[in-house]
């Protein structure tokens, strides 16, 4: 299973649903794929709830938690060497796929 990202902001569950995944990434290692998508970057999920609803639930911690985590998530998979999944899209300045192997992580998203 590959999952193309934005899994918080939708919504007041955002919580238990990326603590599912984890659970399920961590049972399932080698089936059980998460990419990042925007929503996983904390300059947006700070906007779009997912940082008020780790506060007024649990702490400004967790979300910080989560924030270094999603930081760690891949942005692209290739299956196969043939389909090539992410989110939605990446800059225009990665020409190659090797520039994108060659991004390391844990890494934040860029403002601009």
């Amino acid at each position: 299973y590959l999952f193309l990202g934005d899994y918080v902001d939708r919504g007041k569950l955002s919580i238990e649903t990326i603590t599912l995944l984890f659970a399920y990434k961590y049972k399932y290692p080698l089936n059980f794929f998460l990419l990042r998508g925007n929503h996983e970057a904390s300059s947006v999920n700070r906007l779009y709830g997912f940082y008020d609803e780790c506060k007024r639930r649990f702490s400004i911690k967790l979300w910080r938690t989560f924030c270094d985590v999603f930081n760690c998530l891949p942005i692209c998979a290739l299956i196969e060497e043939k389909i090539f999944c992410m989110h939605g899209g990446l800059s225009p300045e990665l020409k190659s796929f090797e520039q994108i192997r060659r991004i390391m992580r844990p890494t934040d998203v860029p403002d601009s």
